[in-house]
């Protein structure tokens, strides 16, 4: 492992440890697209998948733990997100689910599986590069891949030309497929979500 990414998560402990409210940025940045797809698998519903996960980095961040490796925090994370997501459920249904019924749910579905740690780790990628992109281009392309909007409306609600729209959408397609060309994600990236 490079020695900065060594130090780059040991600041990110010592910072969580601290209680240091500099930790939810960097907690976030780090785990919310992994973890929120991971939430989005076991409940099936985006809104409260973000919800969930945004509410696991908050508290993680808030209440000030130890965690003696990197490996350990990102674990705990995961499996706050899985006991957080099974709660979200059982709160769904109306009758309680018995606590044989919740273990049978949680054992057909193993975030460990190799397929899904690869598109976790994709995803998280992608979304850390989207963060990376010019202000304009970032809000055009989420408005357009994440939120299904058309060129038109995105101009209407910017207030800018379609013209604008469409030169920010390209430019913003153009760094992301370079950034993950780069990183080797490429490929995975359009066998997962297909091309962009």
């Amino acid at each position: 492992m490079h020695a900065d990414k060594l130090l780059e998560e040991q600041e990110l402990l010592t910072l969580i440890e601290n209680g240091d409210p500099k930790a939810l940025e960097h907690i976030y940045l780090k785990f919310f697209g992994q973890l929120s797809y991971y939430a989005f698998k076991l409940v099936n519903d985006a809104e409260a998948a973000k919800d969930i996960t945004s509410g696991i980095l908050i508290k993680t961040a808030e209440q000030p733990k130890y965690f003696d490796s990197f490996l350990h925090l990102k674990n705990y994370l995961f499996l706050a997100t899985r006991h957080a997501s099974f709660r979200w459920l059982g709160q769904l249904k109306k009758e309680q689910l018995s606590l044989n019924e919740l273990q049978l749910v949680g054992d057909d579905y193993d975030w460990q599986s190799e397929v899904e740690q690869i598109r976790a780790r994709v995803a998280a990628a992608a979304h850390e590069q989207i963060n990376l992109l010019p202000k304009g281009c970032a809000e055009v392309f989420r408005m357009i891949y994440f939120e299904g909007r058309d060129t038109a409306e995105v101009a209407k609600v910017l207030h800018i030309s379609t013209k604008t729209v469409l030169n920010q959408k390209q430019t913003a397609v153009k760094l992301l497929r370079a950034a993950l060309l780069k990183q080797g994600l490429l490929a995975l990236f359009i066998l997962f979500w297909g091309d962009l």
